[in-house]
């Protein structure tokens, strides 16, 4: 697919993921994601209460909008949480919250200034007991993980009867990536292992007894910039770029008894 130095992206023949090869070992993961990248990634902790705070949770109103018409409360858990500005909002919006990351700053920064519990680690030293949450979210962060199926395995089990699994990952077969290819923003080689489209996080999902319920893709920044640029045209800039698909792709799923009724 792509070839950035050393690292290359190369596409399964059969399924159609993308996948980083060589990939960094668990040494060079950890210094990759040393406390320097959540700085990059988020900004230093905002202030509590202060203007860049409020404009950053009214952004995050979008996620909850997605999948509260499937669950209007309860119990949310989100797997790669940062800096928490998610699951304040969520809170905000009346559900209760916990959060799980590998930033120990970043935990701290959420359970201080925000008072929301925060467990440090990875999936395999962290558990809950089964049916513990309503919702849980992965917001970019399954092209993160070197292997994304513990990471299933483990929301499926922890999720409520009736609870949903929220899923965002880059799709590299949106009209962003397809128009800007080299200069696309979801390589991020080499932080992203793994690179999906629908299909493949369809096909995912489905393999861990998950079926997609509801699903978007997000507006072409790429289109939108290009007809803001156009003078008659940029008054519908954001309309007309909401028919054509943009960085991300992102899935609603529910627990399925009968592993064929998850198929895409």
């Amino acid at each position: 697919l792509i070839r950035q130095g050393e690292w290359t992206v190369y596409r399964c023949g059969a399924c159609g993921l993308g996948f980083l090869d060589p990939r960094p070992d668990a040494n060079e993961l950890g210094d990759l994601y040393r406390d320097g990248y959540f700085d990059d990634q988020y900004g230093h902790g905002l202030t509590f209460g202060s203007p860049e705070m409020k404009k950053r949770l009214s952004q995050e109103s979008h996620r909850i909008r997605f999948f509260r018409r499937v669950k209007q409360s309860g119990k949310v858990l989100d797997i790669g949480c940062g800096m928490g500005y998610f699951l304040l909002a969520c809170r905000d919006a009346g559900y209760d919250v916990e959060g799980m990351d590998i930033s120990q700053d970043s935990a701290a920064y959420v359970r201080r200034e925000m008072e929301i519990p925060v467990v440090v680690g990875t999936i395999g030293g962290i558990d809950y007991p089964p049916e513990s949450f309503d919702v849980i979210t992965m917001w970019h962060f399954l092209e993160h993980t070197p292997d994304p199926r513990p990471y299933l395995q483990k929301a499926r089990q922890w999720l409520k009867r009736d609870g949903v699994l929220v899923v965002d990952v880059p799709n590299y077969e949106g009209t962003d990536a397809r128009k800007t290819w080299a200069r696309w923003k979801g390589w991020q080689l080499p932080y992203h292992l793994y690179h999906y489209t629908p299909d493949t996080l369809r096909r995912l999902l489905a393999n861990h007894g998950l079926g997609a319920v509801r699903s978007k893709s997000y507006l072409s920044e790429h289109v939108k910039e290009k007809l803001e640029r156009t003078l008659v045209l940029k008054p519908f800039a954001r309309l007309i770029a909401r028919c054509y698909s943009g960085h991300s792709f992102a899935v609603v799923a529910k627990k399925v008894e009968n592993r064929e009724q998850a198929s895409p």
